[in-house]
């Protein structure tokens, strides 16, 4: 179920929206700020994943990955969290970042539609925003 509080402000299927309004109720400044956040962390976030699979450096690797697992919840993503989760917990399955190819492809296009989802999600509270002041 994806319930939009608003009449006027609807998210998109990607968000979660009785999640964001469990959390955030009809605070959309507030809600365009905690997506201002994440996108503003999220570059670092990811270079640090792709730069620790890279090194073959799991434990660094597990650990980019927890730090950017969080950040899905706050943005109505769980699903997105859930993913980050299960790809942590596999990084104590394996020795080395070869085993974890495939997982790691699939991770990083699960971000990429996670980024690009958020990018668009805070402009259009932006955009809400201000037609609301």
């Amino acid at each position: 179920m994806n319930r939009n509080n608003s009449s006027t402000f609807s998210f998109s299927e990607k968000i979660d929206a009785d999640y964001i309004f469990n959390m955030y109720e009809d605070d959309y400044p507030y809600i365009e700020t905690m997506f201002k956040t994440v996108l503003d962390h999220f570059d670092a976030d990811r270079l640090a994943i792709l730069t620790n699979f890279q090194q073959n450096d799991l434990e660094l690797l597990r650990k980019a990955v927890h730090k950017i697992k969080p950040t899905f919840g706050f943005v109505g993503m769980p699903d997105v969290l859930e993913k980050c989760k299960a790809f942590e917990n596999k990084c104590y399955q394996v020795q080395s970042t070869k085993e974890l190819e495939t997982d790691y492809k699939y991770l990083l296009s699960t971000l990429e539609d996670a980024h690009q989802a958020i990018i668009n999600e805070h402009n259009k509270l932006v955009s809400y925003n201000r037609s609301a002041a």
